[in-house]
């Protein structure tokens, strides 16, 4: 008999959107029947996931983006010629019949309801593809980024409406793109995108639970922030950024008491993705010298205390909770790396100290400490996947190093060597471990 927690677990999901129980009802019920791995009719496993439906989007929706665009190419051999009103009458006409029929199927059963999603999306990329169609028409000559603006409004607007997480992620590129060329091509600073992603797309992930689009939003949030940050100076950036992800390693542990468990392992896995990236560059880099924040006058230094005070009471409020706090010492010392980067080298940054080598040295230790923390959780654990990665960071940080810190042939063939003989224990030991676990796995 197949196990019906992932579909009691999706109930009251949506339960919750549509506001029969409370936040601490679904609280309850999530952890009386937590998410179970059930077998396949043709055999193996799979776990249930919010977002199970998105391989028959993707798919959906790759279709209809490669049918419609055969017929936007087959209008296109025949646009010149086309009168103007023929023309609107095909823009308008092929955005109604994808929302059109894209709204029957959506209200059909579950079957059909992936197709629908992905006829709406296909109507709102046409709708795109109208702005600039119609604007060529009538030869408008106008401040083009406004036209993803008003793209995403259309997006942001639908993803509220269906709801629809696909549209969502749209939405999340289109304010990317707004906001991007607003910077870079025009020079406009625009801090109110990144309060847009908040107060707009990351409560919709969070409604709909949606996995995909809360990573979405917050791998773009840093993104986006910093957009609005360049102008008072480079050198804030880098603070910026490792502040507002270390304090998605907070967020993480606060996720373990909500509603919305799986929060915990998308705030987690994007912070761990961003955060290497940062330390590895910062490893380089270290952190640039600045004059602190308190020379940067009005906004501006609203606008940069914001994510000090965000990560500070994140913080606090996760190790404060017991609930939150880490658990064991693996957790511990992840939890230390974080904090000894945010707490020895941004935040004195943030306030004019002159650390750039002290930075190096730090952004080096931790990137080093990673990469034996994920070794020794491959091997002890038995996780190929996580132990790959600690080896690739161990050979990655001595071939950057390869010339910057060691000066002498002799220097660099020891690193070598020794690299060597730790990657063959390493790979003995999780041989070793593999083994011990089947011959303690009981017998059926």
């Amino acid at each position: 008999m197949d196990n019906n927690n992932p579909w009691l677990r999706a109930e009251i999901a949506q339960w919750l959107r549509e506001g029969i129980i409370t936040d601490e009802q679904a609280t309850t019920l999530y952890a009386r029947y937590p998410a179970m791995v059930y077998a396949r009719a043709g055999g193996g496993s799979r776990s249930y996931s919010g977002d199970g439906r998105w391989g028959k989007v993707i798919f959906a929706a790759l279709g209809v983006a490669i049918f419609g665009m055969g017929v936007i190419l087959l209008f296109a051999y025949n646009w010149a010629d086309m009168h103007r009103y023929l023309k609107l009458a095909v823009i308008g006409g092929s955005i109604l019949l994808a929302h059109i029929v894209g709204m029957a199927l959506f209200r059909a059963n579950d079957q059909r309801r992936s197709l629908g999603e992905s006829l709406h999306l296909l109507g709102t990329i046409l709708f795109g593809a109208g702005i600039w169609l119609v604007a060529q028409i009538y030869h408008f000559d106008a401040h083009y980024p406004d036209g993803f603006l008003l793209w995403f409004v259309a997006a942001l607007s639908l993803a509220w409406a269906l709801p629809s997480a696909a549209h969502g992620i749209l939405a999340t590129v289109l304010l990317a793109l707004w906001a991007g060329l607003e910077t870079f091509e025009f020079q406009r600073h625009l801090p109110q995108a990144s309060w847009i992603l908040i107060c707009a797309i990351l409560p919709l992930a969070w409604w709909q639970r949606a996995n995909s689009l809360l990573a979405m939003a917050l791998v773009s949030l840093p993104l986006f922030y910093v957009f609005g940050v360049w102008r008072f100076g480079e050198q804030f950036l880098m603070p910026v950024l490792l502040l507002l992800v270390g304090s998605y390693f907070g967020f993480a542990q606060l996720a373990t008491s909500l509603a919305y468990p799986a929060a915990k392992s998308v705030f987690h896995s994007v912070a761990i993705v961003l955060w290497l990236g940062l330390v590895f560059v910062g490893s380089f880099i270290g952190m640039p010298s600045q004059q602190g924040m308190s020379t940067v006058p009005g906004f501006g230094l609203f606008h940069l205390l914001i994510p000090v005070l965000l990560t500070i009471t994140v913080w606090l409020a996760a190790l404060l909770r017991s609930s939150s706090r880490p658990v064991n010492s693996e957790a511990w010392l992840e939890t230390g790396l974080v904090l000894v980067v945010l707490l020895l080298v941004v935040l004195p940054a943030m306030f004019g100290a002159d650390i750039q080598g002290f930075g190096r040295l730090v952004f080096n230790v931790v990137f080093l400490s990673y990469s034996l923390l994920f070794v020794y959780r491959g091997t002890e654990h038995g996780r190929g996947k996580i132990l790959g990665l600690g080896c690739i960071m161990l050979s990655v940080l001595a071939l950057v190093r390869f010339t910057d810190l060691f000066y002498s042939l002799l220097a660099r063939s020891s690193v070598f060597l020794l690299l060597g003989i730790l990657l063959f224990v390493i790979g003995q030991r999780y041989a070793t471990q593999n083994t011990r676990r089947k011959l303690e796995k009981p017998r059926a």
